[in-house]
């Protein structure tokens, strides 16, 4: 992958990063949520219990619609805790502070006015931190990460444990 898409992915990353947050505590109450149980809403006399009657199981469909759901959960999930462990590789203190503003949603303008700085200055540090965080993406094979969870070959559980380490 190049250094060109990979900046470009995490120029991407970092301006979703509010929306994966919010789509992962969505996510987290969606799969977790355990049904009450459903009172019986059968027929058992009368001509109405002779005709079929629908499974109580979940569809294959719905199965497949859930799959999808948690492999985006553990997507977001990774791309998140990445994004928030890349703090670490940036040494200047006046450049994390842009990278939080950056996580936060902040705009060129908003974070210029902060620091009392030209939109350039804080764009030129936009690029130095986009690039520090682009290496570590590749040098610690990101992508290839995530296309495992999108193959399905990811397991579920090393998330887990990785996510509690951090």
């Amino acid at each position: 992958m190049t250094q060109q898409l990979t900046e470009w992915q995490v120029e991407e990353w970092i301006r979703d990063y509010g929306f994966m947050l919010d789509e992962i505590r969505r996510l987290n109450t969606m799969l977790n949520k355990v049904d009450p149980v459903h009172q019986k809403l059968t027929a058992t006399y009368g001509i109405e219990s002779t005709l079929p009657k629908g499974s109580s199981g979940i569809s294959q469909a719905e199965l497949n619609q859930l799959d999808r759901r948690e492999k985006r959960y553990y997507r977001y999930l990774e791309i998140v805790n990445f994004l928030d462990t890349a703090i670490d590789d940036i040494e200047d203190e006046r450049e994390r502070v842009i990278y939080d503003f950056m996580l936060e949603g902040m705009t060129y303008t908003e974070i210029a006015e902060r620091f009392r700085c030209t939109r350039k200055t804080v764009r030129v540090s936009k690029e130095s931190i986009i690039s520090k965080i682009a290496k570590k993406a590749q040098k610690e094979q990101f992508a290839q990460k995530l296309k495992l969870i999108k193959d399905s070959s990811y397991n579920a559980r090393e998330a887990v444990t990785a996510l509690g380490r951090c």
